[in-house]
């Protein structure tokens, strides 16, 4: 969840109505998603848009999905529009904006909220729009694109965090919550860290060929709208990537379900590795507890926003080892069965 900015929105409007050509008449805040700020934007006949404001979206990024909709036909993934003037995104204060199409429907975020899930046959869906997307990589021009690594990204905001409570004294209640809870659990934050260190290690000597990855395809950014269509959304992450950075969150129960589709629609040409999996595993937690840490003590001025963050954290801090190593371990069988390892891999 995000609290708005303060910034007067009557100027965002009228730069949106004039660089897309639109007669755009309301703004409306979307209070969803963690880095960006969104809004749902209404022209004078009614037809919506979701307008996105970042301050670390590449244009090439969004150059991408834009190719995987209309060169690679995927018509689930939901692009950028353009401007009059061929451009992805508009300056607006220290952002870039971008407009996208407004899906009507549920996130799968937005069942799990109630109670519900994706059916075995969405899922499916789910598994063969990642497979389109993967199996695109070598018709699209990517060169311009963030390579991932084997490596915790912003490593020194983790190390900042964890050094925190001998350093600074907490501002409000929630800082206080915090510190106190990561002097309790550094040692076992650093040994989450030595075994995701291991699990890149053994990544990198997979050698696995790398694909365009969307990169965050979790609940929120999965949409069923009112025609039970699926779309994909929140290019922020796409990279080139290993297949197991987009599949890893789709690991669990229900696992097979993806998977099988996914296969399909490669035709099994491809070999996973449960280390990768492993690897983004661990990744999620560090990150979340590095993320909401650096935010909680450095970024946030409001407490709405405070409570939010020090909520989400809870699930992570501190970090789950034996629930993570059991996940592991269930990918390891599921994949053994599928005879997807590697020849002479232990995982």
């Amino acid at each position: 969840m995000k609290v708005d900015n303060t910034f007067d929105k009557t100027e965002l409007l009228e730069q949106l109505s004039t660089a897309y050509g639109l007669h755009l008449q309301s703004i409306t805040f979307f209070p969803e998603g963690e880095d960006s700020y969104g809004y749902v934007v209404a022209s004078e006949t009614g037809e919506e848009y979701f307008a996105k404001a970042s301050t670390a979206v590449p244009n090439s990024r969004l150059q991408v999905a834009l190719l995987l909709r209309h060169q690679c036909n995927i018509s689930g993934v939901v692009a950028p529009l353009e401007t009059q003037g061929g451009k992805l995104s508009v300056p607006w204060q220290d952002f870039r904006v971008a407009l996208f199409p407004f899906i009507e429907g549920k996130s799968r975020w937005d069942l799990w909220k109630i109670g519900k899930d994706f059916t075995d046959a969405e899922l499916s869906r789910t598994g063969a729009l990642l497979a389109a997307i993967h199996e695109c990589t070598d018709a699209i021009a990517s060169d311009k694109l963030t390579v991932a690594k084997y490596d915790l990204p912003e490593r020194h905001e983790l190390h900042t965090v964890l050094e925190a409570p001998k350093q600074i004294p907490p501002r409000n209640r929630y800082q206080k919550q915090l510190l106190a809870a990561i002097a309790e659990h550094r040692s076992e934050v650093l040994q989450a860290v030595e075994r995701y260190d291991r699990l890149g290690r053994s990544a990198v000597a997979s050698q696995t060929p790398f694909v365009i990855t969307h990169g965050d395809p979790t609940p929120g950014n999965l949409i069923l709208d009112t025609e039970n269509r699926l779309h994909i959304i929140d290019w922020d992450g796409v990279c080139l990537g290993p297949p197991e950075k987009d599949l890893v969150s789709f690991t669990g129960e229900r696992f097979e379900v993806v998977l099988e589709s996914y296969l399909a629609e490669r035709r099994n040409r491809v070999r996973l590795h449960a280390d990768i999996f492993g690897f983004y595993i661990y990744e999620w937690a560090i990150n979340e507890i590095r993320d909401y840490g650096t935010k909680i003590l450095f970024k946030n001025n409001d407490a709405q926003q405070n409570e939010y963050d020090w909520e989400s954290l809870q699930d992570y801090l501190p970090p789950a080892r034996e629930l993570m190593e059991d996940g592991i371990a269930a990918v390891q069988n599921t994949l053994g069965r599928y005879h997807l390892l590697p020849k002479n891999s232990g995982g």
